[in-house]
């Protein structure tokens, strides 16, 4: 081979390893491009889903809370008959909604459904004169609400903060509520275990809230005192910020029993439900259906199964509903 010959082969070479890195990039770049874009598209639609079932599970909640207050008196239909209605409009209204959210979803090419699949009976407690103090319906400031339940949703209350007890301290010393005369809820379990909530007026001038565990850890949270206050336990929020002291309460391992002492030192409306039945005598202080406070029958827990379907993505999975009951 000649030295011209090498070297129009090292030409040859040159450029074929030259064509050969054009088209390596070329495919580098189209898969990055590639990927990007199936990255976006599965962002995007995880967004659909998450809002879609965010929404479903939102709308299920508040069905639940409306039956839960309008269809369940047993005075003309006994228990059983109650039971039936609030399963029957639980069912209908979480079907009404996803019919409409279907309609919708239809124009941009999805298909969605949420529908009840299992539910839960129990019965829920509830005051609803704002202005009456949280005693018996005699007037008993320590009582038992609730005997040998076994599950708590709640309590949700609303109340008036002129009526809260002040106290000495910002409630780290349950000693001190105590000797104050805080209002405080008990959850007392068979085993002898004691969870207590307590809500009263800090040296501060803000609203307080403790929750003392069977174990002795003290848990606090306030929020400004605006002339009314709501807490809800099972979301753990006070005045709608979150309280990680409330999440420690409405959790036991035994059955229970649901105490009020020093009611006298809150005033307002509340609802707990529990996992016991209405005609199961677990209520010895409360008339059913009506009075102040009184118990009812009660949606206690609902589940719904959510599916999303799209051209990319088909999604289906069954959700508690939180805040069921109370």
């Amino acid at each position: 081979m000649t030295d011209g010959d090498r070297g129009q082969l090292i030409l040859v070479t040159a450029l074929a390893m030259a064509t050969l890195f054009v088209v390596l990039s070329l495919l580098v770049n189209t898969t990055i491009y590639t990927g990007n874009v199936a990255t976006r598209s599965d962002v995007s639609e995880s967004t659909e889903v998450v809002n879609y079932r965010t929404e479903a599970v939102v709308a299920a909640e508040r069905t639940v809370a409306y039956v839960n207050r309008h269809d369940n008196d047993s005075s003309a239909v006994g228990v059983d008959g109650a039971y039936r209605a609030l399963n029957e409009s639980l069912r209908r209204g979480v079907a009404n909604w996803s019919d409409d959210a279907a309609a919708h979803g239809a124009l941009s090419g999805t298909g969605t459904e949420t529908r009840v699949v299992t539910v839960r009976n129990g019965s829920r407690v509830a005051q609803t004169d704002a202005a009456r103090a949280l005693s018996s319906p005699g007037g008993a400031t320590e009582w038992t609400a609730v005997t040998g339940a076994t599950g708590v949703r709640g309590p949700t209350m609303n109340l008036s903060t002129s009526a809260l007890a002040p106290v000495a301290d910002d409630g780290d010393d349950v000693s001190q509520l105590v000797a104050d005369g805080a209002f405080r809820v008990n959850l007392t379990e068979t085993d002898g275990e004691n969870r207590s909530l307590f809500v009263y007026e800090r040296n501060d001038g803000h609203v307080g809230v403790t929750v003392r565990e069977p174990d002795g850890t003290v848990r606090t949270c306030r929020a400004p005192d605006d002339g009314r206050v709501t807490l809800d336990a099972r979301a753990a929020t006070l005045a709608g910020e979150s309280c990680p002291a409330l999440g420690a309460f409405a959790t036991t391992d035994d059955p229970f029993d649901v105490t009020f002492v020093s009611s006298n030192a809150a005033a307002g409306t509340y609802s707990v439900a529990v996992d016991r039945r209405a005609d199961g005598g677990a209520f010895p202080s409360l008339s059913r259906d009506a009075g102040t406070p009184f118990y009812t029958a009660a949606v206690y827990t609902a589940d719904v199964t959510v599916i999303y379907r799209s051209p990319q993505t088909h999604y289906n999975a069954t959700v508690e509903v939180p805040n069921a009951g109370a």
